[in-house]
């Protein structure tokens, strides 16, 4: 049996928070909303904290890629990254940002299945 590390799901983790942070937070004004509840969102903290947690998703499959030193999760979860951080900071766009979170989620997604084809020679 392998034993697990944090490396082994951190992307896969700040990619979910990234997620939650961007379409949770939209769900939970909905619902509130049609409650009757209005709630004053500082937009610029909401959007630096979908950018950080995809940010950290990057690292964390960054820090894997050194490992097994396939490109194609790397490469994935930075467009997505890059995506992300652009339409949350410089021009938002509802395609963008789904692709965004489209690539960080493939690039997560392939990190992993590398990691789980290798067995123990991936951290």
């Amino acid at each position: 049996m392998t034993q697990k590390r944090t490396g082994d799901w951190l992307a896969a983790l700040a990619t979910t928070f990234s997620l939650i942070a961007c379409y949770g937070t939209l769900a939970a004004i909905a619902v509130l909303s049609a409650l009757g509840v209005t709630i004053a969102l500082n937009e610029a903290v909401w959007a630096s904290a979908i950018v950080l947690f995809a940010a950290l998703a990057f690292v964390a499959l960054f820090f894997r890629w050194r490992k097994h030193r396939r490109i194609a999760p790397i490469l994935l979860a930075g467009i997505g990254f890059l995506l992300i951080a652009f339409t949350m900071i410089i021009s938002y766009e509802r395609l963008i940002e789904l692709a965004g979170f489209a690539f960080l989620c493939a690039g997560t997604f392939v990190d992993w299945r590398i990691g789980r084809g290798r067995g123990s020679d991936v951290a």
